[in-house]
C-alpha cells in the first residue's frame, strides 16, 4: 500500500516538474525511473493478491460427507456434484462463506429434495441430483447450489411467515 502511494507522489512529482523542466535529461531520466517503478510495483501488487487466493476446493470439500449424512438421515437419494473446485476465492472469503453455503445445501436437501418415492410418482430418477458450482464470471465469482428437486412452495412458505408473525 505505501508503495502505491509513493508511486503516485512521485509520479505527480514528474508531471509538475515537467512543466518548468521541460527537456531537462534528468527529468527524463526520473520520468523513465517513475514508470519502472510504477511496472514493477503493479506487477507485485498482483502477485501478492494472486497469493492470497485459495482453491474453494478448500470449502467444497468439506460438503460431500455433509450431504451423505443428510441424505441417509432423511431418507433420500441425493448425488452431490462439484464444479470449479480450482476457482480461486480469497483465504478471508473462503472461511466466511463455509456458514452459508452448508445452510443453502441444508435447505436443498430438507426443503427442495423428495423422497425417492416421491420423485417416483413425479416421473423422476429416485437420486436427486444437487449441484455446487463455482465460475468466474466478469470481476466476481459466482457460487450456486442448485437441485432437482420440488422447488420452494411459495403457499408453505407465506402460511410459515404467517405463523411465525412474520
Amino acid at each position: 500500500g505505501e508503495l502505491v502511494i509513493d508511486r503516485g507522489r512521485l509520479a505527480q512529482l514528474v508531471r509538475d516538474l515537467s512543466g518548468r523542466l521541460a527537456g531537462d535529461p534528468a527529468l527524463e531520466s526520473l520520468a523513465e525511473i517513475a514508470q519502472h517503478l510504477a511496472r514493477v510495483s503493479d506487477d507485485l501488487q498482483a502477485q501478492v493478491m494472486l497469493s492470497r487466493l485459495l482453491p474453494i476446493e478448500h470449502v467444497f470439500s468439506r460438503f460431500p460427507r455433509v450431504v451423505r449424512d443428510l441424505a441417509r438421515k432423511s431418507g433420500k437419494q441425493v448425488r452431490l456434484l462439484i464444479e470449479g473446485e480450482q476457482t480461486g476465492l480469497d483465504r478471508s472469503v473462503i472461511d466466511a462463506i463455509a456458514d452459508p453455503l452448508l445452510h443453502l445445501l441444508r435447505n436443498a436437501l430438507d426443503h427442495g429434495v423428495e423422497t425417492p418415492e416421491e420423485r417416483r410418482a413425479a416421473g423422476k430418477s429416485p437420486e436427486a441430483t444437487v449441484l455446487l458450482s463455482a465460475r468466474h464470471e466478469e470481476n466476481s465469482i459466482v457460487i450456486e447450489v442448485t437441485d432437482d428437486g420440488r422447488g420452494v412452495d411459495p403457499r408453505r412458505v407465506r402460511e410459515s411467515a404467517v405463523r411465525k408473525g412474520l
